[in-house]
């Protein structure tokens, strides 16, 4: 009882630290979707006004307004809503000593084994980017040293992107241990990822304490679908989004940027959530995972059952392993950690390995709705026969889903 009460109590100081950190006194952080840019100078001429940052493709921008001046900003011709600048969190939950059975348990390596021959590192991953949307990523880490390639930081008022990798640096440790599930080295050391010889791309939109607001994410999510040269639909965009994040709440900001893109082709994969109750009635998946554009994954143990905590509802789309998970940590180090949020990183490997091996055979990377069919189509069924509302479709199989995507034209 006593370490369910401190730990509840740390998340609390936690989100009140962010808060605080988040806007100035007697101001709150809100999102303004506009239909024009012009508008944004009259917002700006509000007496109390500070504009933090815009996000053009999805037309929105986000202020510190005192909150006599909400409803006046509201009433402004031009702007198509005013909300919240709600905050997320990642998704992990306790750590506990483990082996690594997850990777195998998902048939990455069964996929190595099959297509190296022909196709060589490209069966590993070779040629993919999956951005990492979380706490940063140790790049440093042994494991995953050179995978790191690029990074954005979205944090609070401040935007970076580029090579100086400093900027994205994890010190919380979440975001290293899902970067580790997707791509850490095969070495002999320490954990292997499900895809190893992808490229990383870590987007930094949860800080330090592992929580972020809406338009931070929503800025990432754009960041990354652009990738390092700024410029969509070009080969360095991220095309798979790797998100082991949530909040409760609706968002138009958050919708706004998954529409966005989805609609140029990226494949957003994230974590269901761990505020599961075991009741088939209710719904508890939370955003982003909630929006049908994206890849919502719930969580199993090692022996495939489905914890109470992993969050369920008609949104879950697929499971994967999620329950004493060892991978790559902050300073070089190694966690097992449990929740969601490493559930999603196998998910996230397994659409990397389709669509590296659908290169390698001459074919072009499937669509975000062609990723869906194979990963739901291919999945294990775990639970109650067909779909469920605990595990979706069942526990994602990379081999199942590679030989599926290469037999598409």
């Amino acid at each position: 009882m006593k370490r369910a009460v401190a730990a509840a109590l740390s998340v609390a100081l936690a989100l009140l630290a962010f808060s605080a950190a988040t806007a100035p006194p007697s101001k709150v952080r809100v999102v303004v979707g506009f239909e024009d840019a012009s508008v944004l100078g009259a917002i700006e001429a509000i007496e109390g006004a500070e504009k933090v940052k815009v996000i053009p493709e999805i037309r929105a921008a986000v202020f510190y307004l005192p909150p006599h001046a909400v409803d006046r900003v509201k009433a402004l011709r031009g702007v198509r809503y005013v909300e919240e600048d709600k905050v997320a969190r990642a998704l992990e939950l306790s750590a506990y000593p483990d082996v690594l059975w997850n990777v195998k348990m998902v048939n990455a390596p069964k996929v190595w084994d099959k297509y190296q021959p022909a196709y060589g590192w490209r069966a590993l991953g070779l040629g993919v980017a999956v951005a990492v949307l979380d706490t940063g990523v140790d790049y440093t880490h042994p494991e995953l040293k050179g995978r790191v390639t690029w990074c954005a930081y979205t944090v609070g008022t401040r935007t970076y992107t580029g090579t100086n990798l400093k900027n994205c640096a994890d010190r919380n440790g979440h975001g290293t241990h899902v970067a580790g599930i997707v791509a850490a080295a095969i070495n002999g050391v320490g954990s292997a990822g499900a895809a190893p010889n992808v490229t990383i791309y870590a987007v930094k939109v949860l800080n330090d304490a592992g929580y972020g607001t809406y338009s931070d994410i929503a800025e990432g999510i754009v960041l990354a679908v652009k990738g390092p040269d700024g410029a969509v639909g070009t080969a360095d965009d991220a095309k798979i989004l790797s998100m082991s994040l949530g909040g409760s709440s609706d968002s138009q900001v958050l919708r706004d940027a998954v529409k966005w893109a989805y609609s140029n082709g990226a494949v957003l994969v994230a974590a269901a959530g761990n505020s599961g109750d075991g009741d088939p009635t209710t719904d508890n998946v939370e955003y982003p995972a909630r929006y049908p554009e994206v890849i919502a994954v719930a969580a199993v143990d090692s022996s495939g059952s489905v914890p109470t905590w992993s969050s369920d509802g008609p949104e879950v789309d697929v499971a994967a392993p999620g329950v004493n998970v060892y991978s790559t940590y902050k300073n070089g180090g190694y966690a097992t950690l449990s929740g969601t949020s490493m559930a999603t990183p196998h998910v996230s490997a397994t659409v990397a390995l389709i669509q590296a091996l659908r290169v390698a055979a001459g074919k072009q990377p499937l669509t975000p709705s062609q990723v869906y069919e194979v990963i739901t189509k291919t999945a294990r069924d775990i639970g109650p026969p067909g779909f469920d509302v605990y595990s979706g479709y069942g526990l994602v199989d990379a081999l199942a889903a590679v030989e599926y995507a290469l037999s598409l034209p």
